[in-house]
C-alpha cells in the first residue's frame, strides 16, 4: 500500500492488512511521517529507537534470551534498524524477534532507517500472510497545496502563503512547516 502520511492518519480507511496483520513495515524518505503514522496506528506502543534497539539486541546476546517487555509488549515500534547488511548477528537477532512476535500475534511496526539500508532480510523472515508493507511518500501537485493551506489555517496565517510553500523544492513536511512559521512571524512583525 502507498500514500501520504496524512492519508493514514485517520483521513482514509485503513487497508485490512495494515489493521490486522501482526507485522507492518513502513518505508519512505526521511521526514515523510513514518514514526507519526506508526504511533497513530499503534497507540500506547513501546517505541525502540535505533540505540534502544541495538541495546536490546546486545542484551539478548549477553543473557541468551529476549527481555520480557520486548517479547510481550502488545504493540512495538522499531525505529530504523541500521546497517543490517554489515551486522549479520544483529540482523539475525531481529529476524528472530520478529518471528516470535508475529507468531504470537503481537503487533510490530518496523520503520525504514534513515540510511535506507535494506530491510529485505527482515521482511522475508515472516510469511507474507503475517506482514503488510506501507510505503509513504510526500504529496504531489494539489496535495502539497492542500497540506500547506491546512498548516496556514492551523497557524492562523493568511492562506496566500500556501502557494509559495507548495512550490518549494525540495518539498518536505518540515520545510513547509518552517517556511510557513517564518512567513507567519513576518506577517505579525509587519502587522499584515
Amino acid at each position: 500500500m502507498t500514500g501520504t502520511s496524512t492519508e493514514f492518519l485517520g483521513r482514509k480507511p485503513l487497508p485490512r492488512a495494515v489493521r490486522y496483520r501482526p507485522l507492518v513495515f513502513l518505508f519512505g524518505p526521511s521526514g515523510v511521517g513514518k514514526t507519526r503514522v506508526a504511533q497513530h496506528l499503534l497507540p500506547d506502543s513501546r517505541v525502540l529507537g535505533q540505540q534502544a534497539l541495538l541495546d536490546t539486541v546486545t542484551q539478548r546476546v549477553r543473557k541468551r534470551r529476549w527481555s520480557g517487555l520486548v517479547l510481550t509488549a502488545p504493540a512495538l515500534i522499531m525505529e530504523g534498524p541500521q546497517f543490517l547488511g554489515q551486522r549479520v548477528g544483529y540482523a539475525k537477532a531481529l529476524r528472530e524477534l520478529l518471528v516470535k512476535r508475529s507468531t504470537a500475534g503481537r503487533r510490530t511496526f518496523v520503520l525504514e532507517p534513515s540510511d535506507r539500508s535494506g530491510l529485505k532480510e527482515l521482511v522475508d523472515a515472516v510469511p507474507p500472510e503475517q506482514r503488510a508493507t506501507l510505503v509513504l511518500r510526500f504529496p504531489v501537485g494539489r496535495g502539497r497545496r492542500r497540506y500547506a493551506v491546512r498548516v496556514c489555517r492551523e497557524l492562523g496565517i493568511d492562506t496566500r502563503h500556501a502557494r509559495a510553500a507548495a512550490e518549494m523544492e525540495p518539498w518536505t513536511y518540515e520545510s513547509v512547516d518552517g517556511l510557513l512559521r517564518r512567513l507567519g512571524a513576518e506577517d505579525i512583525g509587519t502587522g499584515s
